[in-house]
């Protein structure tokens, strides 16, 4: 409808447009020569402040029934008049774009037969565009005029809005990041971080990134975890943590090689900021600046052995009193199934405990839902581990890739902690959002 009201608009102004009056615009195929902009209406455009101007490229089609025809078409920018009628039928409030911020360097388009489209090419200095008042919604409208050939009424104007942005780098991977690495095949494993752009590259600059373990220190307290900072011997980074950047290339990978030889099993973390960049005018996006590279070194799965459970080594804060027991989940049947409480009201998140024959550091659990329906399947697990089933440490969070399905089995990765003989799984919240869970079968293995 939008660009309907630009098309009155543009002719109750008096603007000159050929062939439009008979909407010959609208049967394509109908008429010999038409033209059109690919993309019409109102165009968000993304610029960037780089110190140079940017060179922009919207596409002007040439269709109808006659494809070999030779065709031009000229590119005009609305008067004033035009934009303050758009702006009152369409409740807007733009403002012209001053033409000393941008140039429009073919206002001519001449189509030979064998053209199908050309290109409008404008530069929009970039620099002068963002030094204008933020309050004021620029705009530079553009239309299709002057042809001999018909021209679509629907499709021969834009509006561009311009929007300028001071370029940054990033990590594409933020917050944390688990890898798993095991014991078995080779000694070295190369990970990758990528650092990236929201834009396409033509210098040539370096990026810089530091080990802080002060971000490990943060996560730690505020999500009670003891994960370690991985040692300084078992990893390199690539180019000692300089990141290499040439045009053409908005993402380049800083690598991570870890030595196995150099751990013993647990939760690692390298903590990463990025702290420089060379090219002038770049900046640092605070947002994504920060990365918690965790490498989890597990023994292999074939090392895990199962664990003979029975029902006198599980325990529960939440036993619904009126079905469900502890021990439908060692009964090797699927129709029965252990239910935390829902009938009577239990203070905190409902959990299972294992109480193990002997200390462990490793393992890996798997459930099944009940048979009739994933309802109850928990949708967030937290696995803690204790000596004394006092003092307990958090070995991983589980909140994704968990089955919602009835009678669906989960298989954990391989996890590990500090030693434990005691296993908590406690439920946060199950598929529905409530705070009761149902599991029909369960089992363990150990390391």
């Amino acid at each position: 409808m939008k660009n309907r009201l630009i098309i009155s608009l543009i002719f109750a102004l008096g603007l000159s447009f050929t062939a439009c009056e008979d909407n010959k615009g609208e049967y394509l195929s109908e008429y010999s020569t038409v033209l059109y902009f690919k993309n019409s209406g109102e165009v968000p455009l993304t610029l960037y402040k780089t110190g140079e101007d940017t060179e922009y490229q919207q596409v002007v089609n040439k269709a109808g029934s006659d494809l070999g025809s030779i065709a031009e078409v000229g590119i005009e920018v609305w008067s004033d008049e035009a934009l303050t009628a758009y702006n009152t039928q369409s409740g807007t409030r733009y403002v012209k774009l001053p033409a000393n911020c941008y140039q429009i360097l073919d206002d001519r388009l001449n189509f030979d037969a064998k053209d199908q489209y050309k290109m409008v090419n404008i530069v929009f200095r970039t620099d002068l565009i963002y030094d204008l008042s933020a309050d004021v919604d620029y705009v530079l409208p553009i239309s299709l005029a002057d042809s001999k050939d018909s021209i679509n009424a629907e499709k021969n104007s834009m509006l561009l809005i311009p929007s300028v942005m001071i370029p940054s780098i990033y990590f594409d991977q933020t917050g944390f990041v688990s890898n798993i690495f095991t014991d078995e095949g080779e000694e070295q494993a190369r990970f990758t971080l990528p650092v990236t752009m929201p834009m396409v590259n033509k210098w040539t600059f370096d990026c810089t990134v530091e080990v802080d373990p002060s971000l490990l220190d943060e996560y730690n307290t505020g999500n009670e975890t003891d994960h370690a900072l991985l040692p300084e011997n078992a990893y390199t980074l690539s180019g000692d943590g300089i990141v290499p950047f040439t045009p053409e290339y908005s993402l380049k990978d800083m690598e991570i090689n870890v030595d196995r030889t150099k751990l013993v099993y647990g939760n690692y973390v390298l903590p990463l900021r990025l702290t420089g960049c060379t090219q002038q005018g770049f900046v640092i996006d605070a947002e994504k600046n920060t990365c918690l590279y965790g490498i989890s070194y597990v023994p292999d799965k074939s090392k895990l052995k199962d664990v003979a459970l029975t029902v006198n080594m599980l325990s529960s804060n939440a036993v619904e009193p009126s079905e469900g027991s502890l021990a439908n989940l060692l009964d090797g049947d699927v129709e029965t199934y252990f239910h935390s409480a829902w009938s009577v009201a239990v203070e905190g998140y409902h959990y299972v405990e294992v109480a193990l024959p002997a200390e462990s550091s490793a393992l890996s659990f798997t459930y099944t839902t009940r048979s009739a329906n994933g309802n109850a399947a928990p949708a967030e697990i937290i696995i803690e581990g204790s000596m004394d089933g006092v003092s307990f440490s958090k070995i991983g969070t589980l909140d994704s890739g968990l089955p919602t399905g009835g009678k669906e089995t989960y298989e954990s990765q391989v996890m590990v902690g500090k030693p434990f003989k005691i296993v908590r799984f406690t439920v946060t919240k199950n598929a529905t959002g409530a705070n009761y869970f149902v599991w029909s079968e369960f089992s363990m293995k150990v390391f």
